[in-house]
């Protein structure tokens, strides 16, 4: 039997994570004008420097930091918020940087986000927490 509860729940998550995604994106690209395009311009090989080694540290901070500040300042990302989500600890307050970090980690590369909702799924009674939050004890609840 499927749970359409269930279902609305992750659909909004995975809708929270495109929108954030989106966000990430145009933030990197800001960085990307900002920064790259003078590298282009001394040269090929001093850009393809920046890109591969500059640009990707970048990418890593933006990701690393974007969701912990935003769930711990605000509880939401600002996906979560535009669909009605919110991050909870286990006081039911927003959690603190730290907890919101831990839960992210597994944001850094896309296998580790499946395996984290995968195993989250399967060792939790309810459907609110991937395993990182089981592990940390927050869960993303609608508000």
């Amino acid at each position: 039997m499927k749970d359409s509860k269930a279902q609305e729940y992750w659909i909004r998550r995975l809708i929270a994570l495109v929108v954030d995604g989106v966000i990430i994106g145009v933030i990197l690209g800001i960085i990307f004008v900002f920064i790259a395009i003078p590298f282009f311009l001394i040269g090929g090989s001093a850009f393809m420097a920046f890109f591969f080694g500059g640009f990707t540290i970048a990418v890593g901070v933006v990701l690393i930091f974007y969701f912990p500040i935003t769930e711990s300042y605000w509880g939401a990302s600002i996906g979560k918020r535009v669909l009605g989500l919110k991050v909870v600890s286990k006081t039911g307050s927003n959690p603190t940087f730290v907890e919101a970090f831990i839960r992210n980690l597994s944001k850094i590369y896309w296998l580790l986000l499946v395996l984290d909702v995968i195993v989250g799924l399967a060792v939790t009674k309810g459907y609110q927490q991937k395993y990182s939050d089981h592990f940390i004890g927050t869960s993303v609840v609608r508000v």
